[in-house]
Order: C-alpha cells, then sequence, then structure tokens
C-alpha cells in the first residue's frame, strides 16, 4: 500500500500528520510550507529520523554560531570551503576537518538543528504538506524522542501565552 498524504495544515494539524505517519509506520519525507520557509521531516518506519530546513535561521552553521561553538569567521571560511567544492562537502564535515569543532560537538548541534526545525514544525498552523514515501540516501538519522520533544514545544507554547 502507498501512503499518499497531503494538503494544508490549516484543515489538519501537523500533530495529526505526524500521528498517521507513525500509526503507519511510514518511511519517507514529510515536507511542510514553500520556498525559503519549506521544511522536510525525515521518517523511517513511523519515527522522525531528522529534518530540514531551507530557512536561513535553521542553518547548521548559524545555530554552532548562536550557540557559541564556531565564530563567524570560522562559519564564513567554512561556507566558502563548502562553496569550492561545488555543494559536494556537508558543511558540519568541513567544521570538523578543520577543527572547528570535535565529531561530538558536531552531533550535538546536528541534534540541536534538527529538534529546532521540529519544534517550528509543530508550530505551524497553516501551509501546504505533502508526504512522499522517499527517504534521501544521505540522511543521519538520529534518535529523537517525539513524546519528549511534544513537552518542550507544550512548554514553550505555555510561556508565550504569559
Amino acid at each position: 500500500m502507498v501512503l499518499s498524504l497531503s494538503g494544508n495544515l490549516l484543515e489538519t494539524s501537523f500533530y495529526d500528520v505526524i500521528a498517521v505517519l507513525r500509526q503507519q509506520k511510514a518511511t519517507g519525507t514529510l515536507t511542510c510550507g514553500t520556498g525559503a520557509d519549506e521544511k522536510s521531516l525525515y521518517v523511517k518506519s513511523g519515527h522522525i529520523i531528522f529534518a530540514t530546513s531551507k530557512n536561513e535561521r535553521d542553518r547548521l552553521g548559524e545555530i554552532m554560531v548562536k550557540d557559541g561553538k564556531i565564530t563567524r569567521s570560522q562559519l564564513d571560511r567554512a561556507l566558502k570551503l563548502h562553496q569550492n567544492s561545488a555543494g559536494l562537502k556537508k558543511i558540519g564535515a568541513i567544521f570538523v576537518e578543520n577543527g572547528f569543532v570535535s565529531p561530538k560537538d558536531l552531533f550535538n548541534g546536528l541534534k540541536m538543528q534538527v529538534r529546532g526545525i521540529i519544534h517550528s514544525l509543530f508550530l505551524l498552523t497553516e501551509g501546504p504538506y505533502k508526504f512522499e514515501e522517499v527517504l534521501p540516501a544521505d540522511v543521519i538519522p538520529l534518535q529523537i524522542n517525539i513524546e519528549e520533544l511534544l513537552r518542550e514545544v507544550i512548554e514553550k507554547m505555555k510561556q508565550g501565552m504569559q
């Protein structure tokens, strides 16, 4: 059975879409939003394993700078090296190869990035979504505790209302 899922978050909440993917033990890519606000969630056997975003604020380098793990000049240098490689080298690999961060710091940065993207998806109330049973080969699977993430999102929403 091919799972076909698409619509607008105005009609079906992000939480409900995720619930269906979990229930169906789906594997593939859920894309929400359009253009610079497009975000993708990668799901394997119903579990979220990774997320990406086209939004500049969600970029790994920006998150690592904001967290104080790398400097702005290190990020600029890494971006130049990334561009010189015609995008063939992942930015995280460049951070590690150049001694900007340890592999452990990179992994923690990736987890922080993915959690932030997922948080933002739970807060979306409108926009198109589409699920396709295709998972890119280069996805780095992370262990993401969705229940813990949901508690964090709810807590942030409560704080925002006060």
